[in-house]
Formats: C-alpha cells, structure tokens, sequence
C-alpha cells in the first residue's frame, strides 16, 4: 500500500511540474530577470498541493499520521503568513514602477498583455494558495478529530 501512495504522490508532483512549467512558460519566455519567480512557483504548488491533499487525504502518506497531521496543520498557518507578507511585498514591486523596467525590452501592446498576466496569476495563485492553506488546514483538524473519536479517518 505504502509503494502505491508513493507512486501517486510522485505522479502527483510531475504533474504539479507541468502546471507550473505552462504558468510560469509566458513569463520566463519574456524575461528571465523576474524578482518573484521563486514565489510564485511556491505559490502554484502550495495550491495544487494543499487542495489535492484536502480533497484527496485517504490516498496521501498523511491519512494515517496524526501526528504529521499536526505539523502540517501548524505549517499551512505559517504558509498564510508568508504568502501575504509575499503579496504585499508584489504590490509594493508593482506600485514603485518596476515591471516597467522589466518589461522595457518589450512592445508596448505586450508589455500591457504580460504585466496583466503576472498580476492576475500572481495574485490568482497567491490568494488560492492561503485558501487551500485554511481548508487543508481545517480538513486536517477534522480528520485528527474524527480519528481519535470515531475510530475513522
């Protein structure tokens, strides 16, 4: 059982590989300088992560470990914090004129197209990564809680 939840969790992260690869293709096709690659890669796998694991508990390596339930429980809360220290940060980029800079290379009509792009999926994946991050975190909570008083995950 164990090899067929560690087969699944790594077919699970090639695909979470692609998805981040066709996201984040238009912006590292266009310039390789941008400040929140990083983040935003984080952010795109924190979502995917978080809401397979919520929707999907039973079929990962947490459905039987409370106690990785806990830590995990704690690690989305620091995950919010984070990821809106990190959004403030963005719109902080975004507001003293910076992707103007980044963005200079390029044609008018798809400097005004690409910085639309990095602002909707940014922002797309960062407030979808603390979504995903609380309703993990509760669905864990429920299933700490329903194991210690109903015998069942």
């Amino acid at each position: 059982m164990f090899s067929r939840k560690l087969t699944l969790e790594l077919v699970w992260w090639a695909m979470t590989a692609v998805i981040v690869g066709v996201v984040m293709f238009p912006i590292w096709a266009n310039f390789s300088d941008f400040k929140f690659n990083w983040t935003n890669i984080v952010f795109i796998a924190a979502f995917v992560t978080f809401t397979r694991y919520a929707f999907l508990l039973k079929y990962t390596f947490l459905a039987d470990a409370e106690k990785l339930k806990i830590i995990f429980v704690l690690f989305t809360l620091a995950i919010v914090l984070a990821v809106s220290t990190q959004i403030q940060d963005f719109n902080v980029w975004l507001d003293n004129g910076n992707p103007d800079q980044l963005l200079a290379n390029s044609p008018l009509a798809k400097r005004e197209k690409l910085l639309n792009y990095i602002k909707t999926e940014f922002l797309f994946f960062a407030v979808a990564a603390i979504m995903s991050a609380v309703v993990l975190g509760g669905r864990l909570l429920v299933s700490i809680w329903r194991v210690r008083n109903r015998g069942k995950a």
